[in-house]
């Protein structure tokens, strides 16, 4: 009966294979990225998944992020490995970025970040360039998180949405202070805005790479066709 139990594999239906040769932070046991994963260069585009998933173009010089509402890219959670070749075809993406709110239960929190870093690793061990994107909840999951992200390269964060009254500013401020000094990134690309002068003590210590977010742009276009 042993022999038997352990000749039939158990179904991997937790996703084992998401992280498969990776190291883990220590508690938590966060899969890693590694540093050859990430992209060394920046963006020249970014466009969400839910856009890209449709468009019949080229991306072979965009970067794909999922900064959108998370039903519009968890059919790549509940299937990823359909999705390699499609992020194959792309510059790269922006580590997936499914919801973390800190009115959530520290154990949904948790179990985010988990699934953002288990599918950003994924993808990057097939050969996707990725660039880390940073989303923690509390403060207190804050210190084993970082441990999962190369220093000294490329990151990123969204701001779209969510840092427009003042205590939100500076609850960010707080956060990518903490980025910039436990990290060191070469540069830290921002999808959405990062205005007011709260922020510009950062921009000082390091590299801020702004791009607009896509309802931005569209509304450019439209007001540039007008025009």
């Amino acid at each position: 009966m042993k022999n038997l139990q352990l000749n039939n594999a158990v179904a991997d239906s937790f996703q084992a294979f998401l992280c498969k040769g990776a190291h883990f932070t220590p508690v938590e046991e966060y899969p890693i990225l590694r540093k050859d994963m990430i992209s060394t260069m920046l963006p020249k585009k970014i466009l969400p998944f839910n856009k890209a998933i449709t468009y019949r173009g080229d991306l072979h010089d965009t970067f794909i992020c999922t900064y959108a509402p998370d039903a519009s890219f968890e059919r790549v959670r509940r299937n990823p490995k359909a999705y390699v070749d499609f992020f194959k075809r792309t510059a790269g993406i922006i580590g997936f970025d499914f919801s973390i709110h800190s009115d959530m239960q520290v154990v949904k929190q948790k179990a985010q970040i988990n699934d953002n870093l288990s599918l950003t690793y994924y993808y990057g061990d097939c050969g996707v360039p990725v660039i880390p994107n940073l989303r923690c909840g509390i403060d207190e999951l804050y210190p084993e998180y970082i441990q999962a992200i190369p220093k000294q390269s490329l990151v990123a964060v969204g701001t779209n949405g969510f840092i427009k009254t003042a205590p939100e500013k500076s609850e960010w401020f707080c956060f990518l202070e903490d980025v910039v000094n436990d990290l060191e990134p070469s540069a830290i690309v921002v999808y959405g805005g990062l205005t007011g002068k709260i922020f510009d003590p950062l921009k000082q210590k390091a590299r801020f790479v702004l791009y607009d977010s896509w309802i931005s742009q569209r509304q450019k276009e439209v007001q540039g066709n007008v025009n």
